[in-house]
């Protein structure tokens, strides 16, 4: 299949490596000509348990995109830069979104001649380099439809073929997204604010009672339906990742602007929508947004 792949951070560059090594026709797009030459040229290295492994996909700039006849297009930028990419993509007929957080769906319900997914990406990925991707947590891919259905995307379902890279079909996909949205609100912004791994909000009993206040406002935005199952998903994730460095942490180490706005941000929106206040999840968004350069 011919596959093209918006983006070469850390979410693009894994999905990259693993479709180019099971023989698909991969094709990576990024925004500079600088990045496009330094990936032909150096290729796309994954590292997992130590092990590194480099392919060698094809990689053009986005500008080009409309030149490939891609069977399914990966959109793996983060949600602040959709609204830029989207009008790339009018010509094609199979997208696939990897965004965290929610605030970018009213963007994809909108659009208009072709079949969307969803992605919910529960890989652990950090980004060394322009070309070097380390797979840090081995999770699943979760795909849910948003205009079209089922069988137009079965073909993905067996692309990535490798015990590393599971793919699961979700029925209820915006429950899916809400259980990811629960676990990046709560984590990520305390490790970005206390700059700390994942597991210290477990093992610091004063960072574990703050999550669980976070936890407490965002359940009550989006429901306390099963808030046991939520909170045990949570605490597993924390465990999961204990030595890893939150994406949101990373944007602040290497000031970037962060997703904060798509996770918490939108919280807070539907938050006003229900009349409800969410002090803490407030003074989260402010502490990050003070933090970002």
């Amino acid at each position: 299949m011919e596959i093209g792949i918006v983006g070469p951070g850390a979410i693009g560059l894994l999905f990259a490596f693993y479709l180019q090594k099971n023989g698909q026709d991969v094709t990576l797009y990024t925004r500079t000509v600088e990045q496009s030459e330094r990936l032909e040229k150096c290729g796309i290295t994954c590292v997992q348990n130590g092990i590194r492994e480099t392919v060698f996909p094809h990689v053009s700039p986005l500008e080009n995109i409309n030149n490939g006849r891609h069977d399914y297009t990966f959109v793996a930028v983060k949600q602040y830069h959709l609204e830029d990419v989207i009008p790339y993509l009018q010509a094609k007929k199979r997208l696939v979104f990897l965004q965290n957080g929610m605030g970018h769906l009213h963007l994809l319900q909108q659009i208009q001649g072709a079949s969307v997914a969803v992605g919910i990406v529960e890989h652990g990925a950090k980004k060394e380099n322009v070309s070097i991707v380390h797979h840090t947590g081995v999770g699943s891919t979760k795909f849910g439809f948003i205009h079209g259905e089922r069988k137009q995307f079965e073909p993905l379902f067996t692309a990535f073929s490798s015990n590393l890279f599971p793919v699961v079909v979700e029925n209820d996909w915006k429950q899916t997204m809400i259980n990811k949205l629960v676990v990046n609100a709560c984590i990520n912004p305390l490790t970005a604010l206390f700059g700390i791994q994942n597991g210290e909000l477990l093992t610091n009993p004063s960072f574990h009672k703050v999550m669980k206040q976070v936890f407490s406002e965002v359940m009550g935005v989006v429901g306390n339906i099963q808030c046991k199952e939520h909170w045990d998903r949570v605490c597993t994730v924390c465990e999961n990742t204990a030595h890893n460095t939150s994406s949101m942490l990373t944007d602040i180490h290497n000031n970037r602007k962060t997703e904060i706005d798509a996770i918490v941000g939108y919280l807070i929106q539907e938050a006003k929508k229900q009349q409800k206040s969410v002090p803490t999840l407030s003074f989260l968004y402010h502490s990050i947004k003070g933090l970002e350069r």
